[in-house]
C-alpha cells in the first residue's frame, strides 16, 4: 500500500511537469509564429525616403529600422488578438541589417500551468524569446 501511494505521488508529479513543459513549449511556438507574422508584415514596410530604382542593388523597396519598428508596433496594436495567451509580450528588437530584410525579436513570459513543489522555482514564469527574419522582395 505504501509503495502504491509513493508511485502515485511520483506519477502525479511527473504529469504536472509534462503538462507544464508542454504548455511552455506551445507558448514558445505561438510566440515564434507571431514573430514570423510581424517580420513578414514589417518586410513590406517602406522607409521614409521611398522607392529608389537606381540604388545599384537591383531596385526594391528600402527598409529602415524606424519603418520596421513602426510596422511591428502598428500590427500588434491593430491586431490585439494576435497576442492572446502571451503574457508580457514585448518587442525586444525590430531592425533591418541591409535595408531589404526585417529582423524581429519578441519576448514573453510563460507560466507553468500546474504548479507543484517540483515547479516552484519557475512559479514567476519562464522568459521566452523568438526571432524571425523576413526578406522584402
Amino acid at each position: 500500500m505504501l509503495l502504491t501511494i509513493g508511485f502515485v505521488a511520483v506519477a502525479l508529479l511527473l504529469v504536472t511537469v509534462v503538462v507544464s513543459a508542454t504548455a511552455v513549449h506551445l507558448e514558445r511556438k505561438r510566440l515564434l509564429a507571431l514573430a514570423d507574422l510581424v517580420a513578414l508584415e514589417s518586410a513590406d514596410a517602406l522607409a521614409e525616403q521611398g522607392y529608389f530604382p537606381d540604388r545599384g542593388d537591383g531596385g526594391g523597396l528600402p527598409l529602415s529600422d524606424a519603418s520596421v519598428r513602426a510596422a511591428v508596433e502598428d500590427y500588434l496594436r491593430d491586431n490585439p488578438g494576435a497576442a492572446d495567451g502571451l503574457h508580457g509580450l514585448t518587442v525586444l528588437s525590430a531592425t533591418t541589417p541591409d535595408g531589404r530584410s526585417a529582423e524581429v525579436r519578441l519576448g514573453a513570459t510563460a507560466r507553468p500551468v500546474l504548479l507543484s513543489w517540483v515547479l516552484a522555482p519557475w512559479s514567476d514564469g519562464i522568459a521566452l524569446e523568438a526571432e524571425s527574419v523576413a526578406r522584402a522582395s
